[in-house]
């Protein structure tokens, strides 16, 4: 068995595979090119940590499609958070499967849960699916660490 990939990886490469990613790589842009993809905004919202809270939380409304985000992290992590949302978004994950919780404690601490779930109508991501959101973004940060003048120097000097 060893060496054989999963139906689980096989797919998350397709999806991984199937994005363009933007040179040099910035995450933002990234996003933009997905919105337009996909003919439907995507506001990403960067908000304070709170204890407790998840470090990231996608919203699906009627209007848009909303990454929030801790950005009291490092570059890399905050990356990292934003495409693993992303792999939601490139997964189909979005329709029923927000945690109402998520975001009580990240967007609205004061509201209560009753009051979010209502609002949102969602349910919880299911273990599955954050396995194949966390693959994608970790396929596409692989891939981005690939491109960008850095890559292309060390890549002429090797000779590949």
């Amino acid at each position: 068995m060893l060496g054989r990939k999963s139906a689980l990886w096989r797919r998350c490469e397709r999806i991984a595979g199937g994005v363009r990613l933007p040179e040099p790589f910035d995450v933002t842009t990234l996003f933009g090119e997905v919105a337009a993809m996909r003919g439907r905004p995507i506001e990403l919202v960067p908000l304070e940590a709170r204890p407790g809270a998840p470090c990231g939380v996608l919203a699906a409304t009627d209007r848009a499609d909303y990454v929030f985000y801790t950005r009291d992290t490092s570059p890399l992590h905050q990356r990292h958070i934003l495409l693993h949302e992303l792999g939601h978004l490139l997964c189909g994950h979005v329709e029923g499967e927000v945690r109402p919780e998520a975001i009580a404690e990240l967007v609205a601490p004061s509201l209560s849960v009753d009051l979010v779930r209502r609002v949102l109508g969602r349910t919880t991501y299911a273990r599955e699916q954050e396995k194949e959101a966390e693959l994608v973004a970790s396929l596409l940060m692989r891939r981005a660490a690939r491109t960008g003048p850095e890559n292309d120097r060390l890549r002429h000097a090797l000779g590949s």
